[in-house]
């Protein structure tokens, strides 16, 4: 510090102007916050609860997710839409080999239960009508039909003919037969078709229908159950005490019983058409049964 008054007073002007050139120590700025965002930052409304109860909002999804997912099950619809049913191929038809009477499978079921089939066989010596019967014999009808339509019996023989008092075709020993019939259907002229003719068999009717009385056709077969396959017998007598109730029979003769009794070992069948006429239906307008339906006569396969 100078000792002197002027230098003192000297110092002290010098500090006042150093002081005034001296910079201002900056005021730090204040920014106001606008009015929108002085307010409260915290959520509010659903926000807020969601916030504050979380537990309560989980419960609350899971019950909403569980109403979507019910309608959707009760509506069938996305993925709890039914899925297609697969559709099933239509069944193919047996076919048979004509030129060696062979078929690749048993025919399969094609008649109507409730319609009236009539087979006519065609022979040299006459026709023979048959009324068949689908109901009490579906399976037997049904192979017969389909063989006939096919054409299979076209050219088959009537091998085997029995006449009561004389030899038995199929007896070795000679003895007289008792038995009063015919049988056809065979490829061969003596009856001797192997198992390969035609192919398959059949399963007998269960329960067997089995009326042996005159006129009655019956599908042949060897002794095992459910062998039967093409070949057939008409009787002429009454063969109810001579057979047990093993064969199928499946229809009657209702014309032409004389051409049975004139039919030969030997005797081709020319060949077996078939007429469907099918069940009665009702009249448009007054809703009464018509008394008869029209005749068809099937001539293509089935």
């Amino acid at each position: 510090m100078p000792k002197t008054a002027s230098k003192r007073a000297q110092a002290r002007k010098m500090a006042r102007v150093a002081r005034a050139h001296a910079v201002a120590p900056e005021r730090p700025v204040v920014r106001r916050t606008p009015s929108a965002k002085r307010k409260s930052s915290k959520p509010r409304g659903f926000a807020a609860f969601v916030s504050n109860y979380p537990w309560a909002t989980t419960i609350f999804s899971l019950v909403v997710v569980a109403v979507v997912v019910l309608i959707l099950r009760q509506g069938q619809v996305g993925p709890f839409a039914p899925k297609p049913k697969a559709t099933a191929a239509p069944a193919v038809q047996a076919t048979c080999d004509l030129k060696t009477h062979k078929c690749d499978k048993a025919p399969i079921m094609t008649i109507d239960k409730n319609a009236t089939y009539t087979a006519t066989i065609k022979t040299a010596k006459g026709d023979i009508v048959l009324q068949l019967d689908p109901k009490t014999a579906p399976i037997a009808v049904n192979n017969f039909v389909f063989l006939a339509q096919s054409k299979w019996y076209d050219g088959t023989y009537f091998w085997r003919v029995e006449v009561p008092g004389k030899p038995s075709p199929i007896d070795p020993s000679g003895a007289p037969s008792q038995l009063s019939l015919i049988q056809g259907g065979s490829v061969a002229q003596d009856g001797s078709d192997g198992s390969d003719i035609p192919g398959y068999t059949i399963q007998d009717q269960n329960p067997i229908p089995a009326d042996y009385t005159p006129g009655t056709i019956a599908m042949a077969e060897g002794q095992n159950p459910n062998s039967a396959a093409s070949q057939f017998f008409i009787n002429i007598g009454d063969e109810t005490q001579y057979f047990a109730k093993s064969y199928v029979t499946f229809g009657k003769v209702t014309s032409g019983m004389d051409v049975v009794k004139k039919i030969t070992a030997g005797d081709k069948i020319e060949s077996i058409t078939i007429t469907v006429q099918k069940p009665a239906t009702a009249t448009p307008g007054n809703g009464t049964p018509s008394a008869t339906a029209p005749a068809a006569t099937a001539t293509a396969k089935p």
